[in-house]
């Protein structure tokens, strides 16, 4: 027989870190701070000199001029050439300079981007844990409310086969049981539903894992954080949100874009320069000479004509070797070049303005930023607050309820009690066993958001 294999218990951060993994937004934002990166490189080699090499070959026929030897010829001809060639900006304002700081600014908003995210994602992923755990709890109050409906069935039918009781308690307290199964049905289809939505976000099958339980330790007493006032909180954590870092980022990127854009307006100085060759296979070079006696006309001589000759040197030739010619045929070049800007159709003044506005709309979004965390940390820690009064307040109605459900009980066992009044202190304690795990679960995710502003509370504590 096959062993059964158990689902795996994980804890709080190990739950936030498989939704991390999987959520398509943060590994994206892994990608873009990738992506920024490899941007950098090319904006840092713009500075450098740039060195290109080419080749080539041609096969001519007929009439053509020989690129190498200049000579007209009228039959075959091969031809090859080479070289290496190079080009460098010496000065152009500081254009790419500033575009390689910029690219590395953009690096940083990147990656604060990413941790942005990153938070997002754990502090659902916390959202969907606590859910999980509160309909945990809703089911394992609603489970022992069928057991004590179980009970008192079982009490009734033997109160009314006494002829103790009237038949009709027995079809109430049967009624009673069947409201309280339908809650448990709820409950646990509640509970299938957040372990759903908990898998669904950690990208794992429902089913292939349960939750560990978190310490109540700290349900002793008032969160310390809920007691800080909220613009302490904003002062100790407004400067390492990640959001924020990204949004002041921009803005130093935009400012750098500003260096950029204006520094089309100044002279640009470069130096290229180019080192090239040739080969061609009809050229020659001359390894000798011959003396070559011809005559070159005649003198009178009384009459008869005498002929008159003179000696040439005639050069001896031979095809020239590919090496001779690479190394012969060189071809050297450098130059320095100035381009000064005087009319480009308000392009240049236009980017200037562009990147203005672009650096105004990243200040203003970096305010934006600023003043959207102050107002979250003033709801976050008011909806904290009023959660824990919320919490304290369900405590103490549950405390008299259960009271009261206690009392009920042993008066409905002695008789003194009807079951519609029973029935009534029953809903009411179940409805504040409810309210009490409401308020016990929203009170500490609220806690938590305010953890998370100040310091991520789940790392380094497992199982808190």
């Amino acid at each position: 027989m096959r062993a059964q294999v158990l689902p795996t218990s994980w804890n709080l951060n190990e739950c936030v870190e498989k939704a991390i993994a999987y959520n398509y937004t943060v590994r994206q934002s892994a990608n873009n701070v990738k992506g920024a990166v490899s941007d950098a490189a090319p904006a840092f080699g713009a500075m450098l000199p740039q060195v290109s090499g080419s080749a080539g070959n041609a096969w001519n026929t007929g009439l053509t001029i020989d690129p190498v030897t200049n000579e007209v010829r009228f039959n075959n001809l091969s031809t090859a050439n080479g070289g290496l060639g190079f080009g460098m900006t010496l000065f152009d304002g500081f254009a790419s300079f500033n575009a390689w700081r910029q690219a590395k600014v953009n690096i940083l908003a990147a990656q604060y981007q990413y941790e942005a995210a990153v938070n997002t994602v754990a502090l659902n992923a916390a959202s969907q844990y606590l859910a999980v755990l509160l309909a945990q709890e809703a089911e394992k109050v609603a489970a022992e409310q069928v057991k004590i409906a179980q009970g008192m069935q079982r009490r009734a039918q033997q109160l009314v086969s006494a002829g103790a009781s009237p038949a009709n308690e027995l079809l109430q307290v049967e009624a009673q049981l069947a409201r309280d199964e339908q809650r448990l049905l709820t409950a646990q289809n509640q509970t299938t539903l957040s372990y759903l939505a908990l898998a669904q976000a950690m990208g794992v099958p429902l089913g292939s894992f349960t939750i560990a339980e978190m310490k109540d330790s700290e349900f002793n007493g008032k969160p310390t954080v809920i007691s800080l006032r909220p613009e302490a909180i904003y002062a100790a954590s407004v400067e390492d949100q990640p959001g924020i870092k990204a949004a002041s980022a921009r803005v130093e990127s935009a400012a750098l874009g500003i260096k950029v854009a204006q520094a089309r307006r100044l002279p640009r100085l470069s130096v290229n320069g180019q080192l090239g060759t040739s080969y061609s296979d009809l050229a020659r070079k001359v390894t000798g000479s011959s003396s070559v006696i011809v005559p070159v006309g005649y003198w009178d001589n009384g009459g008869t004509q005498v002929p008159v000759y003179t000696e040439y040197s005639l050069p001896i030739t031979e095809s020239m070797p590919f090496s001779d010619q690479i190394y012969e045929n060189q071809r050297r070049y450098v130059g320095l070049n100035v381009s000064i800007p005087i009319f480009s159709g308000f392009q240049v003044q236009n980017g200037i303005t562009r990147s203005r506005l672009n650096a105004l709309n990243a200040e203003l979004q970096y305010e934006q930023e600023r003043d959207n965390f102050e107002q979250s940390v003033q709801r976050a820690h008011a909806d904290a607050s009023a959660a824990w009064s919320q919490y304290e307040a369900a405590k103490k109605s549950l405390a008299a309820s259960q009271k009261a459900m206690d009392d009920a009980q042993v008066r409905r066992t002695e008789g003194m009690m009807t079951i519609y009044d029973f029935n009534a202190v029953q809903n009411t304690y179940l409805a504040a066993v409810s309210d009490v795990l409401r308020a016990k679960y929203d009170a500490q995710f609220k806690a938590y958001i305010l953890k998370f502003y100040l310091q991520n509370p789940l790392k380094g504590t497992p199982n808190e």
